[in-house]
């Protein structure tokens, strides 16, 4: 596996982690920050997506 695999994967997981404690924080029944924890961690796995696909855009010529 090349290290630009090893990279796009690595983003998809953590995306994913990422997506699934946004979720995870935003059910709980805490009042305190618990939401707002899930909403900035929401945020950031929608950048993650983004990244990805800038990555892979950017470096479709560059690494092989």
């Amino acid at each position: 596996m090349s290290i630009k695999g090893f990279h796009l994967i690595f983003i998809a997981i953590a995306a994913l982690f990422c997506a699934g404690f946004g979720v995870w924080a935003l059910f709980l029944d805490e009042k305190e920050s618990a939401p707002l924890f899930g909403i900035f961690t929401l945020i950031a796995s929608v950048v993650l997506v983004v990244y990805g696909f800038y990555f892979r855009r950017k470096s479709k010529d560059i690494i092989v």
